[in-house]
Order: structure tokens, then C-alpha cells, then sequence
């Protein structure tokens, strides 16, 4: 099944995926769809690969910045 953008292929398939990240395994899927890959196969390998090698262009973490500068929140620590 060919997917329009990166954008449609993370509605649809991965919704933590944005940008670049979702771009790259829209494009992976397709390939591996286009070379005899069950669908299904496909889209979880490109979601796996996807989720573990994460582009820069990812969301911003939720850490909180300090009057100082420094990020917490994000290790848990006070």
C-alpha cells in the first residue's frame, strides 16, 4: 500500500513517529513491500527500525530547564 507522506504513514501505523523518522520508514516499508514483503512484515520492521534509530527531528523532551540551565526532570532526580 503506498502512503502519500510520512505524515499519513504515522497516522496510520505509528503515531509516536514525526518528520524525518516517519519519512524514513514510510520510504523502507514501501521498498520492502515493493521487493515481495508481506505488508504487515513490512510496516512492523519499518516501525522496529524506525523506533530505535529515532532522527534528530524528533520532539522535544519534557524535561524542565532550571534557573541555571540544566534539564530536569528527565533522570528522575529533584
Amino acid at each position: 500500500m503506498p502512503w502519500s507522506s510520512g505524515a499519513a504513514f504515522a497516522s496510520k501505523h505509528n503515531k509516536k513517529l514525526h518528520g524525518a523518522s516517519a519519512t524514513k520508514a514510510k520510504d523502507m516499508a514501501e521498498a520492502m513491500i515493493r521487493g515481495g514483503t508481506d505488508e504487515g512484515e513490512a510496516i512492523a520492521t519499518a516501525n522496529k527500525y524506525a523506533s530505535k534509530h529515532k532522527s534528530s527531528t524528533a520532539r522535544p523532551s519534557t524535561g524542565r530547564r532550571s534557573k541555571n540551565g540544566s534539564v530536569r526532570g528527565l533522570m528522575g532526580g529533584k
